[in-house]
């Protein structure tokens, strides 16, 4: 915990010494939902933008399952109005470290503690509010990979030794606040 908190606030320090053409944000969906992210989306040209996220989530048990992960979400996203304006198209690329029960074992007593990586394409529009502060909303999906062992909800031990799956899945979706 101690580690994401040290990310965050040098994000925030990086954010605020750079100029206008970056953007820190915050994916306000999952903020209520108690997982704390961060994002900082940068200018490389007039249409081009790279971003990176990072996502944590801390739940223990959501009705007996757990959903505790940690994320690093790089995308670049491409503006035919030009950068931070409008309409955009992205790729992304995902890794993470979690301890979940995957969609498909959510009433099984089972669940899963390992790594994945993938990608995806995503679809967004960020639209400014005022001088400072934007919205940016943006769906995708892609192509994950996770690799992983089971184990029992109730007693913890081992239920599968190392295990790989790889899934497409639509997997993102944001509303976050931008501030420049």
């Amino acid at each position: 915990m101690k580690n994401v908190i040290l990310i965050l606030l040098l994000t925030f320090a990086i954010a605020n010494t750079s100029y206008s053409q970056t953007r820190i944000k915050g994916n306000a969906v999952y903020w209520l939902l108690g997982m704390p992210n961060v994002s900082v989306e940068t200018a490389l040209s007039e249409h081009l933008t790279v971003s990176g996220e990072l996502f944590y989530s801390p739940w223990k048990s959501i009705n007996r399952n757990p959903l505790q992960f940690l994320q690093f979400n790089p995308d670049v996203r491409w503006y035919p109005k030009g950068s931070f304006n409008g309409f955009y198209a992205g790729a992304y690329a995902t890794i993470q470290d979690y301890k979940i029960s995957k969609w498909n074992y959510w009433n099984r007593n089972e669940y899963q503690d390992g790594w994945g990586y993938g990608f995806g394409a995503m679809l967004g529009y960020q639209a400014l509010l005022t001088d400072r502060w934007s919205l940016d909303v943006n769906a995708g999906g892609g192509w994950h990979f996770g690799r992983y062992r089971g184990y029992y909800k109730d007693t913890g031990k081992m239920s599968v030794d190392w295990n790989s799956s790889g899934e497409w899945l639509p997997y993102r979706f944001a509303i976050s606040v931008c501030y420049r």
